[in-house]
């Protein structure tokens, strides 16, 4: 029986049956007469390679039909039969990749490896190519995967390349999350040109369709292929390319913000170099505490326009928070923030509840009664002062000794620190600031305390700031010595904590506006006080017959010039806004709109009595805050298109607000008014309704359950209490549907922590014989938070208590060892090594810290010493261990860090002697300890980065 093949195949293979040179058939005869006369002599095959039989083919002409290749018909009925699937003018396009990119790379002078995959569909599921010279791998991924199979291959072949990119033939739910990571993703497609097929690159981005490009207009780059769009991307940091030590985007949970709270330590390093940094954002590590959780040590992100937090309160987050996460990473695991709009300050009573805080606790010093201690004639004020101080403690005041003038060096450095605290907008303690500006606290006096504060001060001008304001006890309060520190610098001292606080918080923000980075410095006169020690010009009062005082009818003036500053800002914003167009129109709106949103808030806390009350307690800032953000956003669109500049009379002057009246002269015409900008408090509460009503639309968009919950319970009370019954019942429909939605929905919950547990119990099994036990400690100590938080197996359980056992045993066989060493309360010997010494000691330690370095830890001295044996590397002098250090890291190039940075102290601190190596080599050291110890981390992880693959 003859068996006729009706299959319409339109591409073959040339050569032999194995062979993977496509060919495709044309379908119109005109154009099969002309492939018969260019491949004439030539005998096409049904090539395994696209998955036929290997059996011939011949090509059939129609007139009337589509023109194609045939098997010939099998006269015996012994021919295989042929399974192949794929048989339209697509399905040789693998080969034509690989021909293509190989015959392109070529050109360019590269060797490459090109191999077809069979992922379990046919040969042409996919093609790599390996490019050995620049370590680099290409994917071209033609079929789809799910993500567990494609995570699976970025790690296989992620481990034998640095560099590797990742090229789809369709689109899909990988690449996707591709865009999601990086911002784009390559695609790839043939188009037919006669009896061939062209290979093109395309970008993919969100919600924007593909642009393709030829392959003769890509680059090959260090970091990988790039088409002429990808280029474009890149030079505005619109996408992120996958090279070397580039980090990707990092995925988002929401998060609860109203059950958050944190509290930060300045002393803890903050990171410079992070994958969850971002544009307009900065990240601070602090102690977080979750509702119904422990606390953890965590980075948090915050917008810059959010002032940084201090040490001295405790803090909730506010507005969206999300919890951002990377990419897992076999040795340094998951690196995870919180993200957050802004934060709210707590009360003291809250904070302490969270366990983050404490009041500190002053004992009042004990003061003789007049008529207990004599006067003598002629005192000055310093004599009293000084000799209070000596009862206290004071030896010099007791022994007679006139007081010294504070050191020069002393003073310039006390001078610096306050300055770069004022920089950071942060206040201070003395315990900080002497650790900042290295001063032995021990040896200072009270009385020589204060006047170490005064010197820096001197002399004193109405347009310098005090710095010694920024000074605050240990719950965050003024000085107690505070009033002389005032009255010995020639000024009018307050006579009650009321007054002296205000002052001490007007010179802070002085001190902020006069050392801020900003170009728009607004800086507010010094709060004046009188001779009575009460602040000087009170407001005038007026008050209505009928009704109580409020303790708002007495706020300070400084509310009224906040108010004047920023209707005068927005008055020069609008007439911006006319002859504005594109990013900065957009950009001076968005200000313009959050500071007539501020305005809205202050005159609903006026209609209601609260303004002062408002003010301290606002979420997003007092008044003047928000017109320096305003005139900063003014001065950026007049640096780009300037019809008419701010001149320094139309800038704010918070200290001399002017009337009313004088800003209605200033002002043009459609400058708004205090009448134009006033709203109810029915009509504020329902804009804001509104706008949550929008963003509840939007989180139920994207399914963000927790968002939609956090939305929904800022507006039922909102809804219940301040809108009109009309707006009440007009939007009850609304509140029941966020009701009933929120309450169907349910939360998805992610696996990584249970990942992340076990990896490190592998790990410890893996490195068990290597690790030193302050590794070991570390990978337990974070293994077993992660085990409180996750469900583990019992066996699972086991091993962390295996292992915490195994841990106690070595600390305590390393104990036994210290403590049966005859020489370890001996005196080092005076005998210093010798330069051959050094140098030997140095080629035996160098190796081991690389060692460290490739397993991503820290070691100690002990540990080095153990590991070498006491016979290798003895006890050693001090001076003698840097001058090993230093031969260690003699050979280290200038561009990477020092490899003695892995050697540290007690509970992974900066070794001592860091500082003298550095310093020795020729790097540049910094004088402060925090800047160094910020230094020294950054070196560390670079060290990690660097011989993660070496």
């Amino acid at each position: 029986m003859v068996v006729v093949d009706t299959r319409l195949v339109q591409t073959a293979v040339i050569g032999t049956k194995d062979s993977d040179q496509p060919v495709i058939l044309p379908e119109e005869p005109h154009n099969l007469d002309r492939f018969r006369r260019h491949f004439h002599g030539k005998r096409f095959w049904c090539g395994t390679l696209l998955g036929g039989c290997g059996g011939e083919l011949m090509t059939k002409r129609y007139e009337t039909k589509v023109c194609h290749f045939a098997h010939y018909p099998d006269h015996t009925g012994t021919a295989p039969v042929c399974d192949r699937v794929a048989n339209g003018v697509d399905s040789a396009d693998h080969l034509f990749i690989k021909r293509d990119l190989t015959a392109w790379l070529k050109a360019q002078g590269i060797r490459v490896q090109a191999e077809l995959r069979n992922l379990g569909t046919s040969p042409g599921d996919a093609v790599d190519l390996w490019l050995p010279k620049p370590r680099q791998r290409m994917r071209f991924q033609l079929c789809p995967q799910d993500y567990r199979t494609w995570y699976r291959a970025e790690q296989e072949l992620s481990t034998s390349s640095e560099q590797m990119d990742w090229v789809f033939g369709a689109e899909g739910p990988i690449s996707a999350n591709m865009v999601q990571r990086q911002g784009y993703a390559l695609r790839v497609k043939c188009e037919t040109h006669g009896s061939d097929r062209r290979v093109l690159i395309g970008v993919e981005r969100a919600d924007q369709p593909v642009v393709w490009s030829a392959l003769d207009d890509c680059r090959l780059t260090p970091d990988g292929l790039v088409t002429p769009v990808l280029e474009e991307l890149l030079r505005d940091d619109s996408a992120i390319q996958r090279g070397k030590g580039a980090w990707l985007r990092p995925a988002t949970f929401p998060l609860r913000a109203d059950q958050i709270v944190f509290a930060i330590d300045a002393k803890a390093p903050t990171p410079k170099h992070s994958p969850l940094a971002a544009e307009g954002r900065y990240i601070i590590t602090a102690d977080v505490k979750p509702a119904g959780s422990r606390i953890i040590r965590a980075h948090v992100s915050l917008p810059d326009d959010v002032p940084m937090p201090t040490e001295q309160y405790v803090y909730r987050l506010y507005g969206v928070a999300r919890l951002l996460l990377t990419d897992p990473d076999p040795r340094d695991g998951v690196q995870w923030a919180v993200r957050a709009d802004g934060v709210v300050q707590l009360g003291g009573i809250e904070a302490e509840r969270t366990g983050l805080w404490r009041p500190g606790i002053a004992l009042p010093q004990r003061v003789g009664r007049a008529s207990d201690v004599p006067v003598p004639a002629q005192r000055t004020a310093m004599e009293q002062d000084t000799a209070v101080y000596g009862r206290v403690g004071s030896t010099q005041s007791s022994s007679g000794a006139a007081p010294t003038r504070p050191d020069p060096e002393m003073v310039a450095r006390v001078r610096k620190a306050l300055e770069d605290f004022a920089k950071r907008r942060t206040p201070t303690t003395w315990s900080t600031l002497g650790s900042v500006a290295k001063i032995n606290q021990m040896r200072l006096s009270p009385t020589e305390r204060r006047d170490l504060l005064i010197a820096v001060d001197r002399p004193v001008t109405p347009d310098k700031p005090v710095l010694s304001a920024l000074v605050r006890d240990s719950s965050g309060r003024p000085l107690p010595d505070m009033t002389t520190i005032i009255r010995e610098l020639g000024i009018h001292a307050p006579a009650d904590d009321v007054t002296l606080r205000l002052w001490c918080d007007r010179e802070k923000d002085r001190a902020y506006h006069a050392h801020s980075t900003s170009r728009v410095r607004m800086i507010p006169a010094r709060l004046a006080i009188g001779a009575d020690g009460q602040p000087a010009k009170p407001p005038a009062v007026s008050r209505p017959k009928g009704r109580l005082t409020t303790p708002d009818s007495r706020r300070p003036k400084m509310l009224e010039g906040g108010l004047q500053d920023l209707i005068r800002a927005m008055a020069r914003g609008q007439e911006l806004l006319r002859v504005t167009s594109g990013p900065d129109h957009t950009r001076l709106s968005k200000a313009m709109k959050k500071a007539r949103a501020r305005l809205d808030a202050h005159y609903a806390a006026k209609a209601k009595g609260t303004t002062y009350v408002d003010q301290l307690n606002s979420h997003s800032g007092s008044l003047s805050h928000h017109a320096q953000l305003l005139l900063r956003a003014i001065r950026t669109t007049e640096d780009r298109f300037t019809p008419e500049p701010i001149s320094k009379a139309e800038m704010p002057e918070p200290a001399q607000p002017a009337s009313p009246r004088v800003v209605a002269e200033r002002a043009p015409s459609a400058q708004p008014t205090e009448a134009a900008v006033h709203k109810s408090p029915k009509d504020v509460a329902a804009e804001q309704f509104e706008s949550l009503v929008e963003q509840f639309r939007e989180a139920q968009r994207v399914l963000d359950v927790d968002r939609a919950e956090e939305i929904y319970r800022m507006a039922s009370p909102l809804h219940r209490t301040q809108l009109s019954p009309a707006a009440q019942h007009r939007n009850q429909a609304i509140v029941a549907e966020m009701r009933t939605w929120v309450g169907v929905q349910q939360p998805n919950r992610s696996s990584a922590l249970l990942k992340r547990c076990r990896r490190l119990i592998h790990q410890m099994r893996e490195e068990k014989d290597t690790i030193s036990i302050d590794g070991l400690a570390a990978l337990l100590a974070e293994a077993k938070a992660l085990s409180e938080r996750v469900t583990l197996s019992d066996s699972e359980r086991k091993d962390l208590a295996k292992w915490q056992r195994h841990l106690q045993a070595r600390r305590e066989a390393e104990q036994l060892t210290s403590d049966s060493d005859p020489t370890k309360d001996e005196p080092v010997t005076e005998g210093r090594l010798s330069r051959s010494q050094v140098l030997h000691l140095a080629s035996v330690v160098r190796p081991l810290l690389e060692q460290t370095a490739r397993g991503q830890s820290l070691t100690t001295w002990s540990d080095l010493r153990r590991r070498l044996g006491e016979s290798v590397l003895p006890r050693l002098h001090p001076d003698d261990q840097g001058e090993v250090l230093v031969a260690v890291d003699r050979d280290t190039p200038t561009d990477e860090p020092l490899l003695s940075s892995l050697i540290v102290v007690g509970d992974s601190e900066i070794h001592p002697l860091y500082r003298h190596v550095a310093f020795s080599l020729d790097r540049d050291v910094s004088l402060s300890d925090t800047t160094l110890r910020s230094e020294w981390a950054v070196d560390v992880l670079r060290l990690r980065a660097l011989w993660k693959h070496r």
